[in-house]
């Protein structure tokens, strides 16, 4: 049993499931591989992917139709991923854009190419209004890779994070792959999930990157990536986290960047 906390299942919103029938066969995958619900997360870019609260309820709503008629065991819940912008906590506040499962967790974006110096007060904005950031990918966002005792003090000021089960499996460079062991290893990292944009590249399968989780720290908090987190932030709960492991020096070696206790 395990609970994919973000998919681009959703047809035609994004740049993840074209159709109908991709978005079936996704979950179909899904199903087969032992997850048991997920929280459907298309992109909100502003100017881009306007997919606000409405339309992503009715598309969920269908798809759960769907699904339904073909006899697929898959739960989903609306979600969105929500492309960092300094108007986001008063339109998450308002109401126009959808927190995970509408229950007060929101999945943040972050941009590749620079972030915004104040983004702590915009993290501490959110969490005044009530809201708790999740960030998703951590792991292939460039400016971490090279800071990571940013995304450390994010952590320890109650920030939770997620990374792409694709990471550990080799389907990205070898640098975001350690960088993902890293993070894992570090406490950094509170959920494992697909982001699955279709059956090729971010395939809809959590199994293999769990077993990962589980032989670099074990069977319980690999359930807790995919299982005890996911059910928490579903039900609006507050999450129980390990204190991550301090970070304290870091060297170039072989092209990558190694990380020392």
């Amino acid at each position: 049993m395990m609970i994919d906390m973000h998919s681009h299942i959703l047809p035609a919103l994004d740049d993840g499931a074209a159709d109908w029938d991709q978005a079936i066969a996704m979950a179909r995958v899904a199903s087969g591989d032992g997850i048991t619900e997920v929280v459907c997360t298309p992109h909100w870019v502003l100017g881009k992917y306007d997919n606000s609260r409405e339309i992503i309820l009715d598309r969920v709503a269908e798809l759960k139709e769907r699904l339904a008629d073909k006899q697929i065991p898959l739960d989903v819940h609306p979600g969105a991923e929500l492309r960092i912008d300094m108007s986001l906590p008063q339109r998450v506040k308002s109401g126009e854009l959808l927190t995970l499962n509408d229950a007060g967790y929101v999945l943040l974006e972050l941009p590749d190419e620079i972030l915004p110096d104040n983004l702590g007060e915009f993290f501490w904005d959110l969490q005044i209004a009530g809201f708790r950031p999740i960030l998703s990918h951590v792991e292939r966002n460039p400016i971490i890779r090279e800071n990571p005792r940013r995304l450390f003090d994010w952590v320890e000021a109650g920030i939770l994070t997620q990374i792409t089960a694709a990471s550990l499996q080799e389907e990205f460079a070898e640098e975001i792959r350690e960088f993902a062991v890293f993070l894992v290893e570090r406490r950094l990292v509170h959920m494992l999930v697909t982001d699955s944009h279709g059956l090729r590249m971010r395939k809809p399968i959590l199994s293999e990157a769990r077993r990962v989780v589980e032989g670099l720290v074990g069977t319980e908090a690999a359930q807790r990536m995919v299982l005890d987190t996911p059910r928490h932030i579903l039900r609006g709960e507050p999450v129980p986290v390990v204190d991550p492991l301090p970070i304290e020096e870091r060297k170039k070696k072989s092209g990558f960047w190694s990380f020392l206790k």
